[in-house]
């Protein structure tokens, strides 16, 4: 099949699968003429790179498991795929603490608003250089 083809049917676009054949992902692609030539197998790749891509992985992270388009390393991509999945949780774990902190000093600037003592009664009175440092504090 010729690289529109390919494009269509895995939504890559063509200067994205020319990359990722100059990157070595993708393996020898036989040409015709001026027109490459690209199979079954190809097609494969460029689905598990689309796939890769869209959890996270970056192409140098696939280089290894992938280059030259030989059969995917998949015991490594598993364990990759592991290691992403807990960097990944690791994350929500500190967007979630990022969060509740967030939640804290709006709770404590409503406060200030509605004219209610917060927790931190200093937070109101400071003036704005001071709140700043005390904001940074909850």
């Amino acid at each position: 099949m010729h690289i529109g083809e390919l494009a269509r049917r895995t939504g890559a676009s063509a200067k994205a699968i020319r990359l990722y054949e100059e990157q070595g992902l993708l393996g020898p692609v036989p040409r015709q003429g001026v027109y490459r030539l690209y199979g079954e197998r190809h097609l494969q790749q460029v689905l598990l790179i689309r796939q890769a891509q869209s959890v996270g992985f970056r192409l140098a992270e696939l280089h290894p498991l992938l280059a030259g388009g030989a059969e995917p390393d998949w015991p490594e991509l598993y364990q990759r795929l592991l290691d992403k999945r807990a960097a990944l949780r690791a994350e929500i774990r500190r967007l979630q603490r990022l969060d509740a902190q967030l939640g804290r000093i709006g709770e404590e600037i409503h406060a200030c608003i509605a004219g209610q003592p917060p927790a931190d009664e200093a937070l109101c009175a400071a003036d704005p250089a001071e709140r700043s440092v005390l904001l940074q504090r909850a």
